[in-house]
């Protein structure tokens, strides 16, 4: 029977991370099965190949050594005769030793391969979430982001982006925990700041200054002037977000930020807390005479280490915040077992966002190319440690949401209708393929940025999707502002500043999106998930 995870830290470490392994390793045993190597062979092949490896390090040492020495010899003028009629046969005889130990290396090399490809083939870009589905039942991941997951999460889940003209989705992982939707996405962000830009110019003069004796004397001075100006520039960031809905305080939103106190010793914490009540106890106060909605709770140490002080609906917070999750959050948060305290937790109505920072930089799956190599014993090592590091990543961004039982509750399926659409496949889905394209096929040919692309539906005719991608970016022009500085001669120089004037760019193209198996005939230019992009 499916069990929910009432406690995420205490159940990581007894049941899921052992259950995990168990299954990665017999997942990887039922492959190797299936593909009929020779692991003993494979192993005698690498040997080989590895002591070629150290022998032509140690010859090309030697070879150094003795050209070194044959010129060392010729530059002092010392028998160079018996220098050229000794060391010059033996520096080629070492260079032909070194070329067939180089040719024999590239042989066992390409037979090592060859032994090993049987297996290399049978790794998917699945493998990874499919022992993770095995290992907690009530996880399930999706093929690929659907239209209609879309959907649901933004009409009845009120999943939106503040900013979403601001940010491209380049990967994609989505599916249900007990029923609940949720989204890992890993997008590209893009924010305008400025920059500083600096200008310099070296002046003299000469100046008529009167010495220690009193005589008139003349004498020339010189001073670098610094100017600056400040232009707006674009800036890009990437970010992995994991979206998960629940029906679980459906008015409710609030956040908090990372603050890593699993770092702090316990006195440390102690006094954290003390000072955190103090806050509470004005905060409270000051609610209660403007007549606004916070109460602190009991707990001083959950609502101190928590943090979550701007939620703006009291009962729905205490419904989600049972002494149970109380606990739950409290413990996560100063355990060193996972990551501690990596994650900020953004609640929006019924989205949650965790935004931890072990996920950020990572790919949000594993692909085939990640376990495959020429040696069976690192190819077991990459499958098996890896899965393990990427199973640790995703539990961890969920902990957070399994601390609260009631995100675990499956949901009331009394929700808005999902209408019918004609489109098959999500618009992140189709700005990920966007994204997988040679950006010559997608971008302003004067672009010399990055790149936000954003999909948009025009139709779907014979189970193919055509999108509208739109992409902005931006050229870049020189410019020169001079401004005008007072140098200490007393006269006003101009300093020539040069700078960076970001011009935007716009760039819209139509492509198809289908599956690989529709799409066998056409011109492919991108894959992901199963999935497949090509001009239109």
């Amino acid at each position: 029977m499916n069990s929910l995870i009432y406690d995420p830290l205490e159940e990581f470490d007894g049941k899921y991370r052992d259950v995990h392994a168990e299954k990665t390793n017999s997942f990887f045993d039922e492959l190797v099965k299936k593909s009929g190597i020779d692991i003993e062979q494979n192993r005698n092949t690498v040997k080989q190949y590895n002591e070629y490896i150290e022998n032509l390090t140690k010859l090309k040492k030697k070879l150094n050594w003795l050209r070194f020495f044959r010129v060392l010899m010729c530059i002092t003028v010392i028998l160079i005769p018996l220098v050229i009629l000794k060391m010059t046969p033996k520096i080629k005889a070492l260079k032909t030793e070194i070329e067939e130990a180089d040719k024999r290396a590239e042989e066992l090399l390409a037979e090592a391969h060859n032994q090993m490809l049987p297996l290399n083939n049978l790794f998917t870009d699945r493998d990874a979430l499919n022992i993770i589905d095995s290992t907690i039942p009530l996880l399930s991941f999706n093929k690929s982001f659907s239209v209609k997951q879309e959907a649901d999460m933004k009409i009845n889940y009120d999943f939106v982006e503040s900013n979403e003209t601001e940010q491209s989705t380049f990967e994609v992982l989505s599916g249900y925990y007990n029923e609940n939707p949720f989204l890992f996405e890993n997008k590209v962000l893009h924010t305008m700041g400025t920059e500083t830009y600096h200008g310099y110019k070296t002046i003299h003069w000469t100046e008529t200054y009167r010495d220690s004796n009193g005589k008139m004397r003349t004498r020339t001075r010189s001073q670098t002037l610094h100017a600056t100006v400040t232009k707006p520039k674009p800036f890009y960031d990437t970010q992995v977000v994991l979206n998960y809905c629940s029906q679980g305080g459906p008015d409710l939103s609030f956040s908090r930020d990372a603050s890593h106190l699993e770092q702090m010793s316990e006195k440390e914490i102690k006094r954290f807390v003390k000072r955190g009540e103090k806050k509470l106890k004005k905060k409270t106060e000051k609610a209660i005479g403007d007549n606004k909605d916070f109460m602190s709770m009991s707990n001083s140490d959950f609502e101190v280490i928590f943090d979550a002080l701007d939620r703006d609906n009291e009962v729905q917070f205490r419904t989600l915040f049972t002494p149970l999750a109380q606990t739950n959050m409290v413990s996560l948060i100063l355990s060193k077992l996972g990551y501690g305290d990596d994650f900020n937790f953004i609640k929006q109505k019924r989205t949650n966002k965790i935004i931890s920072k072990h996920s950020q930089g990572r790919a949000i799956n594993l692909l085939a190319g990640n376990y495959t190599s020429y040696s069976y014993d690192i190819i077991k090592e990459n499958f098996v440690e890896k899965n393990k590091e990427f199973f640790k990543a995703i539990y961890f961004d969920f902990a957070p949401i399994w601390s609260i039982p009631i995100y675990q509750e499956r949901p009331v399926h009394s929700l808005k209708p999902i209408p019918d659409y004609s489109q098959l496949y999500s618009l992140k889905e189709c700005e990920v393929l966007a994204n997988a394209v040679d950006r010559k096929h997608v971008v302003h040919p004067n672009t010399k940025t990055q790149a936000i692309l954003k999909s948009e539906f025009v139709k779907s005719k014979d189970n193919i999707d055509e999108t509208c991608i739109t992409a902005y970016s931006y050229d870049i022009e020189k410019k020169v502002d001079i401004v005008s500085m007072l140098g200490g001669d007393g006269h006003y120089h101009n300093v020539r500043v040069e700078w960076d004037d970001y011009l935007p760019l716009e760039a819209r193209n139509n492509f198809c999106i289908s599956t690989n198996e529709i799409a066998k005939d056409k011109k492919i230019i991108a894959r992901r998930n199963g999935l497949c992009i090509f001009n239109s």
